[in-house]
């Protein structure tokens, strides 16, 4: 029901593009925001999220952050030559924690706010981790939020989902050239699967083992990678990384739920009771693996 929602207000929402009368240029097409019960779709601002529903969680999380100002001002003229574009969810707790935070932070730095754009995520298997506009397209994001800081239109560097010390000095080290994002292995592996297409990927899938383990900070950042790349229709290379998964983490009852949800959702249920068979061996007492086993299981 929320997708057929979201596909309505979505055609609803695209304003006609016109030309320029005396140019005869184009002007690009302007999606609305979309604002449903529970969160907010497209670019938004700060004024939405000050909305009732939404300032429950902002609110509170803006007035409660300390900013620390005197590192701050001491950066503060070369952040502002800087275009600041993040990706999040009104649905996403990390979002929630971090956005207010990062509003308070450039407000401390009296950062021009017409050089940030912001937009709002979905997190329907229809339209996962999409915008009603598509300004995701290209910029790969997989954890949210992500915060993408620019020069001139190229990205610099970016945030993603967590500060690795604080917003204010991981800010600080970006501007340094000086920073290594959480999750940066899912950037790598999304470039070699670029790189490589999927059937070298595939074909390769032993020495992307040696390649990545290690480098990887935890056993979702690409169960996290593949659901998504899964879901914006990249369906057997979602399955190729979480593959991967599994061999970079043997012993991960995790690796093997994500992999076997990934072939649930494709129907393959021996295989996907094959994944979740294994989870069970790893993890014997959870009962949600057990209940994926069983509901892979009646499939077949």
């Amino acid at each position: 029901m929320r997708s057929q929602i979201f596909l309505y207000l979505l055609l609803i929402s695209i304003l006609t593009a016109c030309k320029d009368n005396q140019a005869g240029m184009e002007v690009a097409e302007e999606v609305v925001p979309i604002e449903t019960e529970d969160k907010l779709l497209g670019k938004i601002s700060k004024d939405q999220l000050m909305k009732p529903i939404f300032a429950e969680w902002f609110q509170p999380a803006y007035e409660d952050y300390q900013v620390n100002t005197a590192l701050v001002d001491s950066y503060k003229d070369q952040l502002n030559k800087h275009e600041i574009e993040v990706f999040m969810g009104t649905w996403c707790e990390d979002s929630q924690r971090e956005i207010p935070a990062l509003y308070k932070v450039l407000e401390a730095a009296d950062y021009p706010m017409e050089q940030f754009t912001i937009v709002a995520i979905d997190d329907e298997i229809e339209n996962y981790k999409r915008s009603p506009g598509g300004e995701e397209k290209g910029r790969h994001i997989h954890h949210v939020p992500t915060i993408i800081l620019k020069k001139e239109g190229t990205e610099i560097n970016r945030i993603i989902e967590y500060p690795v010390r604080t917003l204010e000095e991981d800010l600080e080290l970006i501007l340094d050239g000086n920073y290594t994002p959480y999750y940066f292995a899912a950037d790598m592996v999304h470039s070699r699967l670029n790189e490589m297409g999927l059937e070298n990927f595939k074909a390769n899938l032993d020495k992307l083992k040696i390649e990545f383990t290690g480098k990887t900070r935890d056993v979702y950042e690409l169960n996290t990678y593949a659901k998504t790349i899964f879901r914006q229709g990249k369906k057997e290379e979602g399955i190729q990384v979480a593959t991967l998964n599994t061999m970079i983490y043997p012993e991960n009852a995790n690796a093997y739920a994500g992999l076997g949800s990934r072939y649930m959702d494709m129907e393959r249920y021996e295989e996907a009771a094959q994944n979740f068979g294994k989870a069970v061996a790893l993890a014997p007492d959870d009962s949600e693996f057990k209940g994926y086993l069983e509901e892979a299981q009646a499939k077949l």
